[in-house]
């Protein structure tokens, strides 16, 4: 093996390095196991993850294109804390891509195991509400699976590498701060389950026009709570 390839392939390790680090600070941030304001160590998450400062700094830097940390002069990194404004734009921008999305599905044709699956789906949330009693435990965390599949599902078959980006990125919010991850109602909760199903209908029906409409309404469900709920958030 010439020089260069022992160097192509030790930078193929290390980028393989820096992407499964940076896998997993994300979930661990997006899960709530890194809470906001939390000061991220380059030299004890290299001890976590048994390798050199290299990839942590990385794996930091991608971290913080993406939104999930900040870097002060000085200070170095802290997970970030999401302000009012930041969740509120975050649900508008949804509002507007998901919508956006929904239209090219729909005008592009959904595939009918597709459209399967996702009635299944939602069939499987329906069953798991009963009468106006709250969800807890197994089956909230299930409902709230099945509604996070519903949504990057459609998203999915966007043919568009810029939406998919643009989308993870104002779809990544943490739980902590997620309003779903705060309601249990079961009311509310069927509420959600069937505007997902008039979205689904009018994309089966190819009325582009109309989804774009019901899932910009849809999402205007989950602003409106956080907007509830939000007096005890910082300003920002």
């Amino acid at each position: 093996m010439t020089p260069f390839s022992d160097e192509k392939a030790t930078g193929t390790v290390r980028s393989e390095q820096v992407g499964s680090i940076m896998t997993a600070l994300r979930n661990r941030v997006l899960e709530g196991k890194l809470l906001p304001g939390t000061k991220l160590k380059e030299a004890e998450l290299a001890a976590q993850f048994g390798v050199s400062r290299t990839p942590i700094r990385e794996a930091l830097v991608a971290a913080e294109r993406e939104g999930l940390v900040t870097y002060e002069t000085n200070r170095g990194y802290t997970v970030r804390q999401f302000t009012r404004r930041d969740l509120l734009e975050s649900y508008e921008m949804r509002a507007l891509l998901e919508g956006h999305g929904c239209r090219i599905v729909a005008e592009r044709g959904l595939p009918l195991d597709v459209e399967r699956a996702l009635r299944n789906g939602l069939d499987r949330a329906e069953a798991l509400m009963s009468g106006d009693s709250p969800l807890e435990g197994e089956a909230l965390e299930q409902w709230r699976l099945l509604n996070q599949r519903f949504h990057t599902t459609l998203m999915g078959l966007v043919p568009s590498g810029l939406f998919n980006r643009s989308f993870q990125t104002v779809y990544r919010v943490p739980k902590i701060y997620d309003v779903l991850e705060m309601e249990k109602d079961g009311p509310t909760l069927r509420q959600y389950n069937e505007e997902h199903r008039r979205i689904l209908d009018a994309i089966a029906r190819r009325q582009s026009g109309r989804v774009e409409f019901l899932m910009r309404e849809h999402l205007q469900g989950p602003c409106d709570l956080l907007l509830r709920r939000m007096e005890e958030m910082p300003d920002g």
